[in-house]
């Protein structure tokens, strides 16, 4: 039987300070500082030194010569066309080169996945963001599974290892979770029925949708169909109407 190990302290602090950051306990721009962290954690400077850099690494925080740590601000029109473009090109064009046939038993996992993404009862804290938002992965991760190439797998684990944009559904919950559930299915149903040109096409359809359903619950306007179709993009904007939210809402 493998040994169950420890996790390392560096290890330790970095999944607290990514569940603090998460969960909004840092407002967006704010600084962190290395000698506060020690002291809350009662250890020296150099294990909290460590988390923050493999945290920087991820994208979670961001460093500044001179400066030091602070958090990143919530994702504006920039970051979700970058994020769009970069999950379009890897998720969608995975499902086009799958060697060999597709093994049922991922499609079922996928299956199983989604029915709880429908199903489950999920709240607006901390939490309940973190499940629904793993839920959420571990769907589409199955999918490009179903290639079969380790190469894919860690460009995909890469694209999701800084959730920044899980912070937008603190105090709101996901209330497009219907719609990705649906669109997840019409996805597994082109699959099982052999056709990967239309589940890439329905996949890329719904990075799209659910991207922009996404960034209007931070007031962004953003369009992203030219992604998928070739049209011109239309400028992105913060809505007018509304003053755009600076700090997730928090729940206690």
């Amino acid at each position: 039987m493998m040994p169950i190990r420890a996790l390392s302290l560096v290890a330790q602090i970095h999944e607290a300070l990514r569940t603090r950051i998460a969960a909004g306990d840092y407002p967006p721009d704010s600084n962190i500082g290395i000698a506060e962290l020690a002291r809350q954690f009662n250890v020296s400077a150099t294990p909290v030194r460590e988390a923050l850099a493999r945290l920087a690494a991820e994208g979670q925080v961001r460093f500044i010569d001179n400066i030091g740590y602070s958090v990143p601000p919530l994702p504006g029109a920039r970051d979700y066309i970058n994020w769009a473009i970069a999950r379009v090109v890897v998720e969608s064009n995975t499902l086009l080169y799958i060697a060999g046939p597709l093994d049922p038993r991922v499609l079922d996992e996928a299956e199983a996945l989604n029915e709880q993404i429908r199903t489950r009862a999920f709240g607006t804290d901390h939490a309940s963001v973190r499940a629904y938002s793993e839920l959420n992965w571990r769907f589409h991760a199955r999918l490009i599974g179903l290639a079969h190439n380790p190469l894919l797998d860690d460009a995909h684990a890469r694209l999701y290892a800084a959730p920044q944009f899980s912070r937008i559904f603190l105090g709101r919950g996901n209330p497009g979770r219907e719609l990705v559930a649906a669109e997840h299915a019409a996805i597994l149903w082109q699959l099982r029925r052999g056709d990967r040109v239309a589940a890439a096409a329905a996949l890329r359809d719904h990075i799209i949708d659910s991207l922009e359903r996404d960034a209007r619950l931070t007031d962004v306007s953003v369009s992203l169909r030219h992604l998928v179709h070739g049209t011109p993009a239309a400028p992105a904007k913060v809505s007018k109407h509304k003053k755009r939210t600076t700090t997730p809402r928090r729940t206690r």
